[in-house]
């Protein structure tokens, strides 16, 4: 594999840990300020908060998009592996045996 594609490989992991833990930071986050926690865990009874009003909601969202951009890297770099350069990658997956 060209090294351009091992760091990229890489780089995409990384991001994968940094947006999730991004995410969950600012889902607290948000929780917190909106006092959301009893309603979310089954304290109470109540309609949830309109969190568009609460500052991590925009990291929130930057995050969900970068998942899902990544996520479509991931995928397709897997499947460009498999079936363009022939590598046997989906059969090494442990859920393909």
């Amino acid at each position: 594999m060209p090294s351009w594609q091992d760091r990229s490989a890489r780089a995409v992991h990384f991001l994968f840990y940094v947006v999730i833990l991004g995410m969950t930071a600012s889902g607290i986050g948000m929780m917190v300020l909106s006092g959301a926690g009893p309603i979310i865990f089954g304290a109470e009874a109540a309609v949830l908060p309109d969190f568009w009003d609460y500052l991590p909601r925009t990291p929130h969202g930057i995050g969900a998009r970068a998942l899902i951009a990544l996520f479509v890297l991931h995928a397709g770099a897997a499947l460009y592996h498999h079936f363009f350069k022939k590598g046997g990658l989906v059969g090494r997956m442990w859920f393909a045996k």
